[in-house]
């Protein structure tokens, strides 16, 4: 069905967003007054404007018209012109001085204000430097309504908008002169999009340029799928010329042209000739070079009588530490980098109380942090000390383009002397870089995470590669204490970790599988998580059950359990309101997961008000109202609002996938166990699922599947260059 077009004057503004240009508002066309929702920048009540779109019907407000272009046209009579400018439309002019302008020059008012403004002077109260301003002002939006006309060959308007934020009216020359700086630039344009506007330009398919940013890309994507922090040349420039459809050699002398200037660094491993990103290559020398230091300081002072202190601490609590944990307590307090590893039960926790306590009684200042919202959560409630994400603690915003900026660096470092890292699996190659840039020298690093688990989401693999290198104090805690070896949690977990299958015969603990044919397996999970576990364990079905996946696709992946889990426990009602964005439905009740780290979303608790939510936070939607276009999440207290054009920062978390839910812990687990794409069908992802439980694993399924995650112990490999740097210095 084509679109239609609309002609009208802005009557009224009812909402807008102005920092991604989300408008509602009414116009007034051949005297209907229509209401328009979409992408409409610098929008003010008075101006002409022509919008193309569709028609929809809103649940509550009706017949709207959906915007996916929109230009502005110069209001043409004296009237429209000082309705325009009496609106505030551009800064520096309101009413009163509207008036008088208008009053002086009439039609000719917008022309004096482009091409004269200084006869703005000869109006009372306009100083040259008002007149200019006020023509910057107007240039702008009118520059914008050019970029905005330009873009929509190529963009929707949510990209344009950044497009005009990033380069102002110098963007369509930008555009035309260099297509592929817009996949550095601009947020949510990659190599495709990039490419097909430089080929409408004419740009050549084996020009120096386009070959640069393919290259780029294909080293961007192995950051991103799979974790690379490098590629080896012969992998690189195959699969190069495979997406770029040139010579391999034309990729290669691209890539040396980068390395030239700097984009790139080679190097080699052995007889390996390597290319990388130059930032990642970077962060990763980085890093092993503060590690190094921190390691090699030789500290003023010698702590002694550290045994007595933990003696001290064994009769106080009544404990027996295990020789791993002395070892691994004095190696942190003595050491600059230390490393404590080992699965559930083997008393990292308790390792970490001891070490706080002492470092009480020494009077040594320290902090606690984890990659995630719920690490840290986690690792508040069993440490009693404060904690916070890592990028809270280095204090990151983010810009524009999505880059992430800290205030915390090598100028402004961490103060505390002792800091502690847990879940460090899941700390990428840039992180663990952004992290040490803020640690001083002389400062006690303690890092703390199980290898075993799967590796970050981002690129790099440091945890391992660390310990490793074999360069550090690494102390492995693989005594399952008594306490934990009655939990078959536990014990199947370390099981599973050792390639040997988990019981699945006993259902009189607290791990339980119920063997089930696919088709028979989610019936079997709606009974469980809606009926049965919370009928006979008193288990909200929200709020302490977590079904777990290993894939997002298919009858039992994430996508399709949060549809039918969604209809299960929260249905449509004519009490709840909904919102469709894109292909989901939002709705009041519903149970989400923030899926980014967004610094400046503003929550509030009671008086307390604070930013900043994070990747893996589970809340729950309270509120979606429909005519300021927004909703608001209750992130376990904490009541955040997001407006519509943000809800891509959030899913259903009904279920979610084992990578989404690392470095957190629930009451209980479900885990359905079928035939999915054999390479997440891994011994790590189902030993990661499992140990994310804190009283019950519940699987159903089929125990072949169990038994080829156990059996699957291919683990991807990563090219990561921190091990052979850790070597080298």
């Amino acid at each position: 069905m084509a679109e239609l077009y609309l002609d009208g004057s802005v009557e009224d503004i009812i909402y807008s967003n102005s920092e991604n240009g989300y408008t509602v508002c009414v116009i007034n066309c051949g005297g209907e007054p229509i209401t328009l929702v979409g992408i409409m920048p610098y929008l003010a009540e008075g101006e002409t404007i022509r919008v193309q779109g569709d028609w929809t019907t809103h649940s509550t407000f009706g017949k709207q018209f959906r915007v996916n272009y929109f230009e502005k046209k110069l209001p043409a009579t004296a009237d429209a012109i000082l309705r325009y400018l009496a609106s505030g439309a551009i800064k520096g002019i309101g009413p009163v001085t509207a008036e008088r302008i208008v009053d002086k020059f009439g039609e000719d008012t917008l022309d004096v204000i482009e091409n004269n403004p200084r006869w703005l002077c000869d109006i009372r109260g306009i100083s040259p430097k008002r007149a200019d301003s006020i023509h910057e002002s107007y240039v702008e939006q009118f520059g914008m309504r050019t970029v905005m006309m330009y873009c929509n060959e190529f963009f929707g308007p949510a990209i344009s908008v950044r497009i005009f934020k990033a380069y102002g009216s110098a963007a369509i020359d930008i555009i035309k002169r260099t297509p592929y700086r817009l996949c550095d630039d601009i947020l949510g344009i990659g190599f495709e999009k990039a490419d097909r506007v430089a080929m409408s330009l004419g740009f050549s398919p084996d020009s120096p340029e386009r070959a640069e940013a393919g290259i780029i890309h294909v080293l961007n994507l192995a950051a991103m799928n799979g974790g690379h922090c490098y590629l080896p040349e012969e992998t690189l420039l195959a699969d190069s010329a495979k997406i770029l459809g040139v010579a391999e050699k034309t990729a290669m002398v691209a890539a040396e042209r980068l390395v030239s200037n700097e984009r790139l660094k080679s190097f080699s491993i052995g007889e390996t000739k390597n290319y990388a990103l130059s930032d990642l290559y970077s962060a990763e020398v980085y890093t092993a070079a503060k590690l190094k230091a921190l390691s090699d300081f030789k500290f003023p002072y010698v702590l002694e009588g550290l045994d007595e202190q933990i003696d001290a601490l064994e009769e106080r609590y009544g404990i027996k530490y295990a020789p791993e944990q002395r070892e691994a307590i004095g190696y942190a307090l003595t050491g600059g980098v230390t490393v404590i590893t080992g699965g559930p039960g083997t008393g990292k926790t308790t390792v970490i109380k001891a070490i706080l306590e002492i470092c009480n009684i020494l009077k040594f200042s320290c902090v606690l942090a984890a990659p995630t919202g719920r690490a840290a959560k986690r690792m508040f409630e069993s440490s009693g000390k404060e904690a916070k994400t890592i990028h809270r603690m280095l204090e990151a915003s983010i810009s524009d383009n999505g880059a992430h900026h800290f205030s915390r660096d090598e100028d402004n470092p961490i103060t505390q002397k002792v800091i502690i890292i847990d879940e460090m699996s899941m700390v990428d190659a840039n992180l663990m870089c952004a992290l040490l840039k803020a640690v001083k020298t002389g400062s006690y690093l303690i890092l703390i995470g199980d290898p075993d688990q799967l590796p970050p989401v981002g690129p790099g693999n440091c945890l391992n590669d660390i310990i490793a290198s074999n360069r550090f104090n690494v102390v492995k805690l693989d005594k399952i204490f008594r306490q934990a070896e009655q939990s078959l949690i536990i014990t199947n977990a370390h099981a599973i970790n050792r390639g040997e299958m988990p019981i699945l015969n006993i259902r009189t603990n607290d791990f339980f599988f119920v063997e089930k044919k696919p088709e028979e397996t989610l019936p079997l999970i709606v009974s469980f998580v809606a009926e049965r576990l919370p009928k006979r364990y008193g288990a909200d079905p929200l709020e302490d059950i977590q079904l777990i996946s290993c894939t997002r696709i298919g009858s039992l992946g994430t996508k399709e359990l949060n549809a039918v889990f969604q209809e299960k426990l929260n249905p449509r009602s004519p009490r709840k309101t909904d919102r469709k964005y894109g292909s989901v439905v939002f709705r009041e009740g519903d149970k989400v997961m923030q899926i980014k780290n967004d610094y400046d979303l503003v929550w509030k608790r009671g008086a307390e008000e604070g930013t900043g939510v994070f990747n893996g936070d589970i809340g729950r939607i309270t509120e979606i109202d429909l005519k300021g276009e927004c909703l608001t999440v209750d992130f376990e207290g904490k009541a955040t609002k997001y407006d519509f054009s943000q809800l891509e920062e959030l899913e259903h978390a009904y279920a979610v996938t084992a990578h989404k839910s690392q470095g957190s812990e629930y009451r209980i687990v479900v885990i359905p166990a079928f035939n999915a794409p054999y390479p997440l069908m891994t011994r790590n992802l189902l030993y990661t699922a499992v140990t994310r439980a804190r009283e019950m694993v519940v699987i159903v399924g089929e125990s072949r599947s169990i038994a080829t995650m156990v059996n699957n112990n291919r683990i991807p490999v990563r090219h990561t260059a921190l091990k052979t740097l850790l070597a080298m210095i």
